[in-house]
């Protein structure tokens, strides 16, 4: 998820260490190694005010489980792809590189600001096998802004060739870029995959499809818009057909996925919790 450092840092600070405790929660591979006290109370806090909108709200989803869901949806596409390169966007926290680059076949490529990369760093340098993550060479961190980043500049070997083919996520990032941003960012995964052919999966859930806010929804959103230096989510009228055909024009095969209809042999946990999680999985 596109994040700041933590502190004063601008930027996404609290999101990316949400979901940094959201997989350590759920205890994912790897999720210990960026655990940290500061993630906790902020898991702790913000599940505390989502409480009390489901109390209000029955039926709302729960959203540590629809981001475990979210990232393991991730995880089985990947799995099932067998691309050997691997690219994530605005990566923040997330531990998927960390166990992922554990194959040396597969190498895995991270984009995000650099204070963010730099508090990755930290935490991994804490423990020895933390550290031997850092080592390995076929994982890889690019301190860049996405906004001025050209894809095309990326390493060859991050990119790979139709045989190894790239495997591109953007995890919890679109819903904070406006349109027009995001058909820019469409763009360029699909010049970049055209070259070397492969695999770009993002979520989104359309505004039309969520729930109203209420007024604990929207007090909790005033809250988070102050602790992420002013970012929101930004929210339009398309709904996911209009997506999916702006996806298309662009060249992308496109499919869509979610909790309900994910694959049995996903084996996907917290099936009898309400959740709501959309993937867009975009081939060439």
């Amino acid at each position: 998820m596109s994040s700041a450092a933590e502190g004063r840092t601008p930027g996404l600070s609290v999101t990316a260490l949400y979901t940094s405790a959201t997989w350590a929660w759920g205890k994912l591979p790897g999720a210990e190694l960026l655990d940290h006290p500061d993630a906790q109370r902020v898991f702790g806090v913000t599940n505390l005010v989502l409480g009390a909108v489901r109390a209000v709200r029955r039926g709302a989803p729960s959203l540590p489980h629809s981001l475990i869901q979210r990232h393991l949806m991730i995880d089985a596409l990947l799995a099932e792809s067998e691309h050997l390169r691997v690219l994530e966007l605005a990566a923040g926290l997330s531990r998927r590189c960390v166990t992922l680059s554990s194959d040396a076949r597969i190498i895995c490529t991270e984009i995000d600001r650099s204070p963010v990369i730099a508090r990755k760093r930290a935490l991994l340098e804490r423990s020895a096998e933390g550290r031997a993550v850092l080592a390995r060479p076929n994982l890889r961190f690019i301190a860049a802004d996405l906004g001025d980043f050209q894809l095309g500049t990326l390493p060859a070997d991050a990119v790979g060739s139709a045989a190894e083919r790239l495997f591109v996520i953007a995890e919890g990032l679109l819903m904070y870029l406006r349109a027009p941003e995001q058909r820019r960012l469409w763009s360029d995964v699909h010049a970049l995959l055209a070259v070397c052919g492969g695999t770009f999966v993002f979520d989104l859930v359309p505004a039309l499809e969520q729930p109203q806010p209420g007024a604990i929804g929207r007090s909790l959103a005033w809250a988070m818009k102050r602790a992420t230096s002013g970012v929101k989510f930004e929210t339009d009228q398309r709904d996911r057909a209009t997506i999916a055909r702006e996806l298309e024009q662009l060249g992308f095969r496109v499919e869509v996925v979610e909790p309900r209809t994910a694959p049995a042999r996903w084996k996907l946990p917290h099936r009898d919790v309400h959740t709501q999680q959309l993937l867009f999985v975009c081939r060439v």
